[in-house]
């Protein structure tokens, strides 16, 4: 079983609008929707498709639960979220469609209560079994220490699971304690995990000490996600692979990186090749990139033979 963590769901309304935003006065849009996001349930949905045995584990808010657990029915999603009172926070994202640019207003969601993430826990500590995968992912909401990703990466190990993760700064070097098998950073959540000044011109050998320090600090595997320059893979025995990338159009590359990962467990659930894994998780962080939503089996496997592997 592959376990897919969201401790800070969030629901992303989009308001698309023809005219400017301005502030201060009154404004009109030209249509919304509503999406129900969190890098784990993005991850889950994507290893359904993939028909993987998956579970989208979390917590969510009592008050507006309804739009995940009927999106959950809708696409036939395994799940078990605890409910915490409050409500799931909501992300307003205005898109000014003429210029196509986006203005976001984030919320900050529910104050998380103890008794209830120990009852997530618990649920980890009688349901794990030896060899099943744990993706722990994105931020933590309210209430919940830096160290959580830490204190479930103990209860992994000790029940020999494989723990996975794709989070930055505190949660991430905190987790590295753990050994976690993979990590999927970008450069830039790098550096500010390391207390390091970010440069987007950093050279190859720059890029290999930083994961150098990462594996220090306790990473076995590594995944660098460098957008459309494709991803670099360092592995526990010091092997680099160089992914290449697909081609088409993009159309949203929100839950492109969370694919990306989903593709790369996958490959691991599978027993495939180390090559063979990687083209399936390029393909589908770019099946997901060049589609509205999150991208379907059929669409990511015919983009992984587009895929080139390089061992470097």
């Amino acid at each position: 079983m592959i376990y897919t963590l969201t401790l800070n769901p969030a629901i992303d309304h989009i308001v698309l609008a023809n005219k400017k935003i301005e502030l201060g006065v009154t404004n009109y849009y030209n249509d919304e929707y509503k999406v129900v996001g969190g890098k784990g349930i993005n991850a889950g949905i994507i290893l359904k498709n993939l028909t993987a045995d998956v579970q989208a584990i979390g917590i969510m808010g009592e008050e507006n639960k309804e739009i995940f657990l009927n999106k959950f029915k809708e696409i036939n999603l395994n799940n078990n979220f605890f409910l915490n009172s409050g409500s799931t926070r909501v992300n307003y994202k205005i898109k000014h469609l003429e210029s196509k640019q986006e203005t976001e207003l984030n919320g900050m969601g529910f104050n998380t209560k103890k008794e209830v993430l120990n009852q997530l826990i618990q649920y980890l500590e009688n349901s794990l079994k030896e060899n099943d995968i744990v993706m722990l992912t994105g931020s933590v909401a309210m209430s919940i220490e830096k160290d959580i990703y830490e204190q479930i990466g103990k209860l992994v190990n000790k029940k020999k699971a494989i723990l996975i993760c794709d989070a930055a700064n505190e949660l991430l070097k905190n987790v590295l304690k753990e050994k976690p098998f993979l990590i999927k950073p970008n450069l830039e959540e790098i550096c500010s995990t390391l207390g390091l000044k970010f440069d987007e011109n950093i050279s190859f050998e720059e890029t290999k000490e930083l994961i150098k320090k990462l594996k220090n600090l306790g990473a076995q595997n590594v995944l660098l996600s460098m957008g459309s320059k494709g991803s670099l893979y360092f592995d526990s025995n010091n092997d680099i692979y160089k992914v290449g990338i697909a081609k088409g159009k993009l159309v949203n590359s929100v839950g492109a990186g969370d694919s990306m990962l989903a593709g790369f467990v996958y490959g691991k659930y599978k027993n495939l090749t180390i090559e063979n894994t990687l083209q399936y998780a390029a393909a589908s962080g770019a099946a997901t990139a060049f589609n509205e939503w999150l991208a379907s089996k059929q669409e990511i496997e015919n983009l992984v033979s587009q895929i080139k592997v390089e061992k470097l």
